[in-house]
């Protein structure tokens, strides 16, 4: 079932890459300038692109950390230029270097969320490895380019859960355990997956 859900989720995020990017990199420049010490990703192709976003924070003196794959989990390290492509065509910094720096956020790329707003991802379980052993639990954000989310729960309690979530025209906190409150959004149903648009109801 979960596998399933993520084929739709992939096929959401085909087109409008670039408009969709720009509106959410705003809503994240405008949440990371609250914080000093930030984790961010370095994008894929389905996912949103925020290359402009980590040079904006770099320039104002942020601490900008991504993920460097480590064995079936990742180690933080200083975001900076080259950018090398390793394993699962991921781009990652020359830098090897683990950082000792505590993060107050994290802005982690998703494929789907569920009701108990836990993360769906490629299922490789870096994420979910890389928060249990963190032993500390810093803000988490989720992002997706197209909102893609199931009205079955898909996750379990170790599955990485964020405190807010955005996507495009939606900016959801998790001030309770599920979406079932979506306050000015409407809510329609569709190819089995639940998803609001400001503006009124459309199809994805």
């Amino acid at each position: 079932m979960k596998n399933e859900f993520r084929k739709i989720c992939f096929n959401m995020n085909k087109h409008n890459k670039y408009y969709y990017s720009k509106k959410i990199g705003w809503q994240l420049y405008k949440l990371c300038k609250h914080h000093k010490n930030i984790l961010f990703f370095i994008p894929m192709d389905t996912e949103v692109d925020i290359h402009w976003v980590l040079k904006k924070l770099r320039r104002e003196k942020k601490n900008i950390f991504v993920p460097f794959m480590e064995d079936l989990s990742f180690k933080m390290v200083k975001y900076q230029l080259p950018l090398i492509k390793k394993k699962f065509s991921i781009l990652e910094p020359d830098n090897k270097q683990k950082t000792r720096i505590k993060i107050d956020l994290a802005i982690v790329p998703i494929v789907g969320i569920d009701l108990t707003f836990r993360r769906i991802g490629f299922g490789k379980g870096m994420y979910d490895r890389f928060f249990d052993k963190l032993g500390y639990r810093p803000k988490v954000v989720f992002v997706q380019l197209k909102p893609c989310f199931s009205k079955n729960v898909l996750t379990q309690k170790h599955d990485v859960r964020a405190d807010e979530y955005i996507s495009f025209n939606i900016y959801k906190r998790s001030k309770n355990d599920s979406f079932n409150n979506f306050s000015r959004y409407d809510i329609i149903r569709s190819r089995g997956i639940y998803y609001r648009k400001k503006n009124g109801c459309g199809k994805v």
